[in-house]
């Protein structure tokens, strides 16, 4: 079965494209006006705001940011699309709360200013947008603006450092604590936590581009039936999905895996199907070898995401679900580190197995949880 190795991994991994690196999260502490940290995965994170830097604490107005950074996100849930590690070891990103950008609202609010420096990390659509909200929130004097001359937090630093070493001379160079350039990060987010990347050949360049923006929207969406042409199963599924088709390696064939991948809330819905050579292996193999293979990225991921090697993971129970002429296994992993749900369908003809896969990865089990699992059907 090991032929079906890589046609799985492409499924796990395609939660996360090669441009989202995302994690989410409830907001458990304001540290500052452009820290937080947030609760993700039963482990405490610090995010510092990309393109953000507010008054220091110790500055005029440091106690309002944090105030009003506080009032936006504290005890709420996020995502954070990062880009780095800062100096501190805390991760910089873009903070998402329903969609709304907490660092550009910061800004507008008169509340911090655009850094020019860790702003540079930002994609230019996104740069743009601080700059305009900075432009806008010094015309209406809104917040910190309202001084007549507000010191920027990087030269109140600065300030400090000096008053503090009065001796040194104006050759010397004042070291800035802001980290001025944050290294390329590791992929940390719950995706990856949950599915993992495993060893296997590497696929063919993928025949759709992904984009990633499916993982960043954690918005309500509408429900429909999709039911892809030449195939034998429907579903239930929120529209707005990301759909890859991918070449891979499956003994001496490339077969192409198709993908469809949606985000809703703090719920990600994917289905993938391929039909690859068999070798005269028992449907109740092929479940197996998918499932051990699923646990063990799973685990992988998770471990290289958390560096906590502390992850449970196996089936609470195993329903026989087949149907239509095709074998069907559901298994509950509610009680895994990354709560999910999965069903399998698989067939041969003409020794060539078809491969249905339904999953869904989420923070709270609730009713569109188990309308999508109990929803993937073979059509009669």
């Amino acid at each position: 079965m090991t032929r079906y190795i890589l046609a799985l991994a492409i499924i796990v991994t395609g939660f996360v494209s090669a441009d989202a690196s995302s994690l989410f999260g409830r907001v458990i502490e304001v540290n500052s006006g452009d820290v937080i940290t947030i609760f993700n995965l039963n482990r405490p994170v610090r995010v510092k705001l990309m393109g953000v830097d507010a008054p220091e604490l110790n500055q005029t107005f440091g106690d309002v940011a944090k105030r009003h950074l506080s009032d936006l996100v504290f005890e709420k849930s996020v995502v954070v699309d990062y880009a780095g590690i800062a100096a501190d070891s805390s991760l910089t990103g873009r903070v998402l709360l329903n969609d709304a950008d907490i660092g550009a609202q910061m800004i507008r609010d008169g509340a911090a200013w655009f850094d020019p420096i860790n702003g540079n990390r930002l994609g230019p659509t996104n740069r743009e947008v601080y700059q305009q909200s900075e432009q806008a929130a010094r015309s209406e004097k809104r917040g910190l603006w309202q001084e007549e001359n507000p010191v920027a937090p990087w030269e109140f630093v600065k300030a400090e450092a000096q008053r503090r070493n009065p001796v040194a001379s104006s050759k010397q160079v004042v070291a800035d604590t802001k980290p001025t350039r944050s290294v390329p990060a590791p992929e940390l987010n719950n995706f990856t936590l949950m599915m993992g990347r495993m060893n296997a050949a590497p696929a063919q360049p993928a025949i759709t581009e992904p984009t990633g923006a499916w993982a960043r929207s954690t918005s309500r969406k509408n429900w429909s039936r999709m039911q892809p042409p030449g195939e034998s199963f429907s579903v239930d599924i929120p529209e707005e999905g990301e759909r890859l088709t991918v070449s891979v390696p499956m003994g001496d064939e490339m077969v192409d895996v198709h993908t469809y991948m949606v985000r809703e809330g703090w719920a990600v819905y994917s289905l993938a199907w391929f039909k690859g050579p068999s070798i005269g292996e028992s449907d109740d193999l092929a479940f197996k070898s998918l499932l051990k293979d699923f646990l063990k990225g799973a685990e992988e991921g998770y471990k290289r995401g958390s560096g906590d090697t502390n992850f449970k993971c196996q089936s609470r129970s195993l329903k026989n679900i087949s149907q239509s002429g095709f074998s069907g296994v559901e298994y509950d992993m509610s009680t895994c580190t990354v709560p999910a749900r999965v069903r399998m369908f698989t067939k041969v003809v003409d020794n060539e197995r078809q491969v249905y896969i339904a999953t869904v990865a989420y923070g709270e089990d609730d009713e569109n949880v188990t309308r999508f699992i109990k929803s993937f059907t073979i059509k009669r």
